[in-house]
């Protein structure tokens, strides 16, 4: 087994990595379906996310096994019991297999039934080429590369993925651009993923045989370990009625033309989420599941504390620009659609709602996964689902997309003020005023943060590109410099502490 590097250097350096890896996929994330929708048109813009909400119901045949799995190999690691490990890993394995085969099933069947849902929209070739596409880079994940991201993610070692994950996305990327400038077969492109995945797969299986050489695949595996994948499971469908209902919906009683106005507006915020959760929740989880492990309480109350302070100062800037700064985004970027309403208002708002409400959320979030209070809040989770499918199927038709978002919010706000209480109640033990006030704190600073650029520059039609980045620049600044001011006066010490951990990263580079 691999050296285990410090708690802190760890999370350090996979915070790092996974920002560096979750920024390349934001920018290029907005530059590929830009290109697609002008390339292709907005049906086939439309298409592709339906598909990718479809593979996310489709996920469901792993769902909660990640999550069970990650919690399930601190002990052996801390431990550094081999024998176990390799129990716990040829699980793992196996149940991944079995999903990789469940995957393939059930793409070949809604592969069948799609074109009639659609029909008269695309070409049933199409449709049922494109879900082949896009559904078997999920399939082959599960049969060749997740086991080994899950290992490295318990060993805190997930910078390791990000790098394998950055070379190939840069790759995949380079492809896909050349095949859309060359107006290739959308089929063409949508594929290259898959290949990408084979890659991905053999650079962490290198890493893995080199650093763990105890690993034997001969082990008898103990599916028990995996026990509270069923628990886990019940939160990963809960979040995926929550984060994809709107867009099944629109599929299903509205149009390719909404789901492609929805999914330009998602895209922002999703990418805003990914880049958060994956620096803040995934790069910090095992540290904190192994101190909770070893009962290191006042350790565990004095890093999340600074935790949450600076997961917040970064929301709080990270919204204040986004705030100001999405509808010349959306305005900039579906130009050449002027006859399809995407820049609009309502729209904007209901979205920084919804944004605001799941981040908040992150650091107690983080706080629930990494003591695997999985079954202990599982009916909470179903809740949130079930406000969110209500509340929008009652609104859907007098509202349309906007009842949609109301009813995310609804369910939002809701899970996320009760994520905040079970956490600090039953795993911190401590009060939960300290976090509330501070996200006040954040709603009233990012408000201010609009404010401010609405009174000191106003403008929000743009032109170009060039013209949005430089009122993007002065947006940044306002946020920089209110944001760290009011953290600045109102929690000086936790304000220096951040500053002093970033300054000794420095000098120790």
């Amino acid at each position: 087994m691999s050296k285990p590097l410090s708690k802190k250097k760890a999370s350090m350096l996979n915070m790092a990595l996974m920002g560096t890896y979750q920024i390349v996929t934001a920018l290029f994330g907005f530059v590929l379906p830009s290109m697609i929708l002008n390339t292709y048109g907005a049906s086939l813009h439309g298409y592709t996310t339906t598909v990718s909400n479809i593979m996310s119901y489709v996920a469901l045949v792993n769902a909660g096994l990640a999550p069970a799995a990650v919690q399930a190999l601190y002990t052996p690691l801390a431990k550094k019991d081999t024998y176990r490990l390799n129990q716990i890993l040829n699980a793992i394995d196996h149940f991944y297999t079995v999903s990789g085969w469940l995957y393939t099933i059930a793409i070949v069947i809604v592969s069948g039934f799609l074109p009639f849902v659609l029909a008269n929209q695309l070409p049933s070739i199409i449709i049922v080429l494109l879900m082949i596409v896009i559904g078997a880079s999920s399939t082959l994940e599960c049969f060749i590369y997740s086991k080994y991201k899950v290992l490295l993610q318990a060993d805190q070692k997930l910078f390791v993925v990000s790098v394998a994950d950055t070379i190939m996305y840069f790759v995949r990327v380079g492809l896909q651009v050349i095949l859309i400038w060359a107006n290739a077969s959308i089929v063409i492109v949508m594929a290259i993923p898959v290949v990408m995945v084979i890659f991905r797969m053999m650079i962490l299986s290198i890493y893995c045989r080199n650093n763990y050489p105890g690993l034997d695949k001969k082990v008898v595996r103990d599916n028990s370990a995996l026990s509270k994948r069923w628990s886990a499971m019940a939160h990963q469908l809960a979040g995926l009625v929550a984060y994809n209902t709107d867009v099944t919906l629109l599929t299903l009683f509205g149009s390719l033309v909404q789901v492609s106005i929805y999914s330009v507006y998602n895209l922002v915020f999703q990418k805003l989420y990914e880049l958060l959760t994956n620096i803040f929740s995934s790069g910090t989880l095992a540290s904190f599941g192994q101190l909770m492990s070893e009962n290191k309480r006042e350790s565990l109350l004095r890093n999340y504390d600074l935790y949450e302070y600076g997961y917040y100062i970064i929301i709080t800037f990270v919204y204040g620009v986004s705030a100001s700064m999405i509808l010349p985004f959306v305005g900039v970027y579906t130009k050449k659609y002027t006859d399809i309403p995407y820049v609009d208002v309502k729209l904007a708002v209901l979205f920084m709602l919804i944004g605001f409400a799941n981040n908040i959320r992150i650091p107690c979030l983080t706080m629930i996964n990494a003591a695997g209070h999985f079954k202990e809040t599982q009916w909470r989770a179903i809740l949130e689902a079930v406000i969110n499918i209500t509340v929008s199927i009652l609104l859907i038709k007098p509202l349309g997309m906007y009842g949609l978002l109301i009813g995310t919010i609804c369910s939002f706000a809701y899970r996320t003020t009760d994520i905040i209480y079970y956490a600090h109640k039953h795993i911190l033990d401590i009060s939960c005023k300290k976090s509330v006030l501070r996200v006040l704190r954040v709603a009233l600073v990012i408000s201010l943060n609009v404010i401010l650029y609405k009174l000191l520059v106003g403008k929000y039609i743009m032109n170009s590109w060039g013209e949005w980045i430089m009122y993007a620049v002065i947006a940044n600044i306002i946020a920089l410099v209110t944001t760290g001011l009011i953290y600045f006066i109102m929690e000086r010490n936790q304000f220096l502490a951040c500053i002093n951990m970033i300054i000794k990263r420095k000098v120790k580079r």
